[in-house]
């Protein structure tokens, strides 16, 4: 049964979402990760084809040094350092294993980080760990320093399903329209957006 529509059509005539942005891919990523469908796509893609034999190798043994990190902290510097796109499946599938020790820490660090990979690969977890992290990430919002940050945990918040965000996604809409993500040239306001629009299951 399809849920009710919690904002009028008129609202997303008026404003529509940039084909292409930071939102639509990182949204896309967390979607994919949650469903566990990017692990699926690895596992049937054999790298040796697509990467030199080194690199193979190296994101072999990275991942599973990932997976034998014993520390909350351990975790969170993997996060931060680990730069290769195809072992941070494993950081957030380690992160998970550990969530009640990992998941607390990285709540903090969140808050004050400003490096853009380490915060996106905190927002995927994030938005594949229990709900109530996503619930604590909402109750510090205003503690978030990077509006980089604050873009991408308010796509955790569609990511989670957490309606009573909508006032803050609105108010941060128009408050991001003047910061730009450099990568995409993008407003950092198509994250709220993006989030209104899964949130009131408006096609995109």
């Amino acid at each position: 049964m399809k849920q009710k529509a919690i904002l009028p059509k008129s609202f997303f005539r008026d404003h529509p979402l940039a084909n292409i942005s930071f939102a639509r891919f990182s949204y896309f990523q967390m979607a994919e990760l949650k469903q566990g469908t990017m692990s699926e796509i690895y596992a049937k893609t054999s790298l040796s084809d697509l990467l030199p034999k080194e690199r193979v190798e190296q994101i072999a043994a990275e991942n599973e040094r990932i997976s034998h990190l014993q520390t909350a902290e351990d975790v969170i510097q993997a996060l931060r350092k680990v730069k290769e796109p195809f072992c941070r499946d494993a950081i957030v599938k380690r992160a998970l294993e550990m969530e009640d020790t990992v998941l607390p820490l990285l709540l903090q660090r969140y808050q004050t980080n400003r490096v853009d990979f380490f915060i996106e690969g905190a927002a995927h977890i994030f938005a594949r760990a229990d709900v109530r992290y996503a619930e604590a990430l909402f109750a510090d919002y205003e503690s978030i320093r990077s509006d980089y940050a604050r873009a991408q945990a308010c796509l955790v918040f569609a990511a989670k399903d957490r309606k009573q965000a909508i006032p803050l996604l609105l108010t941060e809409m128009n408050r991001l329209k003047t910061v730009t993500n450099r990568e995409f040239r993008t407003d950092l306001s198509q994250a709220p957006l993006l989030a209104l629009y899964v949130l009131n299951n408006e096609p995109f």
